[in-house]
């Protein structure tokens, strides 16, 4: 590109004759920007003034050191920041979000980078939206290097603004997922290891995908409004399924709602949920489906008066332990009932105690163990709430409201799927969801035909063959024993081995994970031990079987 070669050698084009809101300068070093009459990039020396701006930003990210994979960048202007951060870090990704999409011809002129290095360009918010929700929560858990050029804060404030809200956003629902992620990995893994005799004895949930006549589907949290609205939910009948959290149990139970499936997916144990006394017992209606993680506390298989189901929450279980299909949620029971509905093909989907928000105090419905909490929390924040208001929240609660916002995102660009309403009466609101008061969605509902309930269908379900899974699982116990004598002879050879096994089975793939981190030669094999040790006491656990 001749601009591009002249800015190198100072004999910049002629001047943009425009006096408008966008005005490209010839310099001696490159030609600068101005944008709605603010200076984008200097005239003086483009360049240097970008290797500041960068130097700057790069220095607050690393820290304590790194390489940055991506970074997101608002303002695309002529590229000098954009060439700079590309010298500094050859592979690195960039997405630059540009608010004025009419300037981008521009930037295709007067570029200063070369073909090879123009990054990723979006001028369509929910395009930006969409690429920073993969890489940012759903890529590699890499933190992104975030980038809003100085004239470009000032050119566009309220864009700059609602740029650094959106991936500051995401940049936090990451840290939520790395700091909870490091807190349970281990804690669900020696859940799963306990509970691996299960998956041949109970069905999997999954598999029920597209079996259900549509119907509606109430996806019930425990927040503090369900007692305000909750008991218009004894009125569903035939007419819909309510799958509930287990927080929510006792609360619905003492508003006279027994749900069809109850929901728990927490490594911890949380089986005080579903201890039930005898008077809510007798709410509980025969049939009632408990559902819980395969991964969850082994307390929670042991609750009495349920029918029981598993489900999987990685894709590394799933595929061993079934038939590959596990279930994406965003970190609590309530988007677990979300996505539960919408697997099994419901519609429409309704929220309700789903606040994710605090109502004074509480956090959780009158009648659960957890119902008071100081809002006082390091962690709250304010967040916009139902008909326009704005609600106290916490970072975790709202890093499930931006999941629930993705998921039906997600859903629209398919171009098919269910309704999705909000019917919580107070709380935090939802963007892709209607929100209408549940007296109306109850008054509207249409009367349907009985049809086989949850556990009716469930139990024609098929299960994996115990048989079968100890096969397997002594062929990995043999694998990683093989490995480990290969890591003793060529560690990089090892690596490349556990790469491949990773790409062939993603439950291996999940246990190698700290192996293929790298390390040193002792650190690799304490992982691979670690692994194995997982892998045999599955095996001991299947083997010992129990009743459940």
């Amino acid at each position: 590109m001749p601009e591009t070669q002249a800015a190198f050698t100072g004999t910049s084009p002629p001047a943009e004759t425009s006096a408008g809101p966008m005005q490209v300068v010839p310099g001696p070093q490159g030609p600068g920007l101005l944008l709605r009459g603010v200076t984008v990039h200097s005239p003086d020396d483009p360049a240097a003034e970008a290797a500041s701006w960068v130097r700057e930003v790069v220095g607050r990210w690393q820290g304590g050191g790194g390489t940055p994979e991506l970074a997101l960048v608002f303002g695309l202007g002529l590229g000098w920041h954009v060439r700079r951060l590309r010298e500094l870090f050859p592979n690195l990704t960039v997405a630059v979000f540009e608010p004025d999409r009419g300037f981008i011809p521009t930037f295709e002129k007067y570029n200063v980078l070369g073909p090879s290095d123009v990054p990723k360009i979006f001028a369509d918010r929910a395009e930006f939206d969409g690429f920073v929700s993969r890489e940012v929560v759903y890529g590699e858990g890499a933190f992104p290097l975030l980038m809003v050029t100085p004239g470009y804060h000032l050119a566009f404030p309220e864009e700059a603004r609602s740029f650094m809200e959106r991936v500051g956003g995401e940049v936090t629902r990451l840290k939520v997922i790395t700091k909870t992620r490091k807190a349970t990995m281990s804690a669900f893994m020696d859940n799963l290891v306990e509970n691996a005799w299960l998956a041949p004895k109970l069905p999997d949930l999954m598999l029920l995908k597209g079996r259900f006549m549509p119907r509606p589907a109430f996806a019930v949290g425990a927040g503090p409004s369900l007692t305000q609205n909750g008991a218009l939910l004894r009125d569903v009948g035939a007419r819909g399924l309510v799958i509930a959290a287990a927080a929510a149990l006792k609360p619905l139970l003492r508003l006279g709602v027994s749900p069809d499936v109850v929901v728990v997916i927490e490594s911890s144990d949380t089986s005080r949920f579903l201890k039930l006394t005898d008077g809510e017992r007798s709410v509980l209606k025969p049939g009632t489906v408990l559902a819980a993680a395969a991964g969850g506390h082994p307390a929670h298989f042991r609750a009495e008066g349920f029918e029981k189901a598993l489900f999987h929450l990685s894709g590394g279980e799933a595929q061993l332990l079934s038939q590959g299909y596990f279930l994406p949620q965003g970190g609590n029971a309530g988007t677990a009932c979300f996505a539960l509905a919408y697997v099994w093909g419901l519609s429409p989907v309704i929220l309700v105690g789903q606040d994710q928000a605090y109502l004074g105090p509480q956090l959780h419905a009158e009648g659960t163990a957890d119902s008071v909490i100081d809002p006082d929390r390091s962690d709250s924040i304010r967040i916009p709430g139902i008909g326009g208001t704005e609600v106290q929240s916490n970072t975790g609660l709202a890093a499930s409201v931006n999941w629930l916002a993705e998921a039906a995102a997600l859903i629209r660009s398919k171009g098919r799927g269910p309704r999705l309403i909000n019917s919580s009466a107070q709380g935090a609101s939802v963007r892709g969801f209607d929100e209408i008061p549940l007296e109306i969605v109850m008054n509207g509902l249409p009367d349907q035909p009985p049809t086989w309930t949850v556990a009716d269908m469930m139990r024609q379900l098929p299960r994996p063959s115990a048989r079968e899974l100890r096969g397997d699982m002594k062929q990995m116990s043999a694998i990683l024993t093989q490995t480990r004598q290969l890591v003793n002879r060529n560690v990089q050879r090892a690596l490349v081995e556990m790469m491949n096994v990773s790409k062939v089975s993603a439950f291996m793939g999940e246990l190698l994970a700290p192996a293929l981190a790298g390390g040193s030669r002792q650190g690799i094999l304490r992982s691979i031990a670690w692994a194995d040790g997982i892998i045999l006491k599955m095996l001991a656990s299947l083997e010992r079987g129990g009743n459940v």
